[in-house]
């Protein structure tokens, strides 16, 4: 048996150096900020007209958002199709250079093509570098996801929402900047994302999941389908907002103050009083802010509009943190390829987004428009988001994605049980002294005062042996110390 989950109370003390000090994590969470490049690029190619200047050198090609929009969903569709041989991309060195590179260079020539452009080779063109952007763009997100559902240390929501934030304030930056210095920035971002991304390598990585997960169990289907509709919600309603700005120009950045705004609050929450349940507190907030959002737009007057905007662009990107916090975790647990379970899950988001701004630009363009219509396009899409979280996919259906399922319990020890964890999940020492004071029913107090380390030490210990168990509470990882400690999976 491991002599260390053995050890005295005296003896475990001084495990950590004299005076119980802890080593130094190794760490670096600051390089997942990289992804705050990735998400900042994309705002300011969706957001402004950086990328897709306004243009009438191309009447036949009708709305040219529709078109990287249709091109980005078909992107994620190639690169999910390419990860049955291929993935793990980030296995592979070129796939950075292909991320990134791809990414910036459609960057630069699709305004060039929309502003200097002619004719049909002009469109081509324009095409050509929309190609470009759709296929560096998904795989540079679905790499980050590979790294996401790997790493090792515990928080992870955390992190993600810091690096959403740090992506509006690089947003504002490059919203800030004349058009061809925006441009130039917008196209550094992809480059950088995928460069901190290639630097991540070296980040701890947790070992292979060993606890018994029946994907059989998991409602994929109703899982999609929620995730389509709140994203046609979200694509007919920033179709339709600028028909709220009457005129005013600053109408986007206001709601996007707000949305970063807020989620810089949740982030500081985050710190402050981390919770236990990260994929919960992620999933909370995205239907009630979309639904006041969608209400609000019809509620206030024209000079406050924005603030449902930005309530519903925060509910989104919840979602989008959500998805990738939780889709991947599930693939790592059960053992199947992350970019295509992760892939598939934004597939459908894209595709929902695309439906929804689509709808948008026919009812806008349509003989019967009509501010009653308006209306009534967003009573429907509140309906059907409050009816998602009501009914399709609600706060027990992400508990029921961590349940472990019933197994005889096997009549071992409290110590035996935890060795068996120790061993399989490669927990620290430190991690496996406050792992066996948890399966004693401790609290972060005692264990504070047992083995003399600050709170936030012994917090930071309990949220990375959660992680690498593959629970995200205290209760899953005491069903899992009953049960005997972690087995093989039901689908190897």
């Amino acid at each position: 048996m491991d002599k260390l989950v053995q050890a005295r109370p005296h003896e475990r003390r001084s495990a950590g150096g004299a005076g119980g000090a802890e080593p130094r994590p190794r760490f670096s969470g600051w390089k997942l900020l990289g992804l705050g490049f990735w998400q900042a690029w994309w705002m300011i190619s969706m957001c402004t007209d950086t990328l897709l200047p306004t243009t009438d050198r191309y009447p036949f090609a009708g709305n040219t958002t529709i078109w990287v929009l249709v091109l980005t969903t078909l992107g994620y569709l190639v690169v999910v199709g390419a990860s049955r041989k291929l993935s793990p991309f980030s296995a592979r060195r070129s796939s950075y250079a292909l991320a990134g590179g791809l990414a910036a260079l459609g960057t630069l020539v699709v305004p060039f093509a929309l502003l200097h452009g002619q004719g049909n080779s002009g469109f081509a063109l324009f095409l050509a570098g929309a190609l470009a952007i759709a296929l560096g763009n998904a795989l540079l997100l679905i790499m980050w996801g590979e790294l996401w559902s790997a790493l090792a240390t515990g928080r992870v929501g955390r992190h993600l929402y810091a690096s959403y934030t740090f992506a509006f304030v690089l947003f504002f930056i490059g919203y800030l900047l004349p058009q061809p210095a925006s441009a130039l920035f917008a196209a550094a971002l992809p480059v950088i994302s995928a460069a901190v991304l290639y630097a991540c390598r070296s980040e701890p990585r947790r070992a292979p999941s060993v606890l018994p997960l029946d994907i059989r169990s998991i409602p994929f289907g109703r899982i999609l389908l929620s995730i389509l509709v709140i994203s046609i919600v979200y694509g007919l309603s920033q179709g339709l907002a600028n028909t709220f700005s009457s005129g005013d120009s600053a109408f986007i950045a206001k709601a996007l103050v707000l949305a970063g705004g807020a989620i810089a609050a949740i982030t500081l929450s985050m710190v402050i009083a981390p919770s236990d349940a990260e994929p919960i507190t992620l999933y909370r907030p995205v239907v009630p802010a979309m639904v006041a959002g969608l209400i609000l737009i019809l509620l206030l007057g024209e000079q406050l509009r924005f603030v449902g905007v930005g309530l519903i662009i925060m509910g989104v990107y919840c979602l989008d943190m959500f998805m990738m916090l939780v889709s991947t975790d599930v693939a790592f647990r059960a053992r199947l390829p992350i970019a295509l379970t992760f892939g598939v899950v934004i597939l459908a988001a894209r595709v929902g987004t695309l439906i929804g701004s689509t709808a948008a630009d026919a009812l806008q363009n349509a003989g019967f428009w009509s501010d009653a219509l308006r209306s009534d396009a967003f009573l429907l899409g509140t309906l059907a988001v409050a009816l998602v979280g009501m009914l399709f996919f609600t706060e027990t259906d992400v508990r029921r994605l961590y349940a472990l399922p019933t197994v005889p319990r096997i009549d071992l020890s409290v110590e035996e049980k935890c060795a068996r964890i120790v061993a399989a999940c490669g927990l620290t020492q430190r991690e496996s002294e406050v792992l066996v004071l948890l399966a004693r029913g401790r609290s972060v107090r005692y264990i504070c005062d047992e083995l003399s380390i600050a709170q936030g030490t012994a917090k930071h210990h309990v949220s990375n042996i959660y992680r690498k168990i593959g629970v995200f509470d205290r209760q899953g990882l005491l069903d899992t110390i009953e049960q005997g400690g972690v087995g093989k999976s039901t689908w190897e």
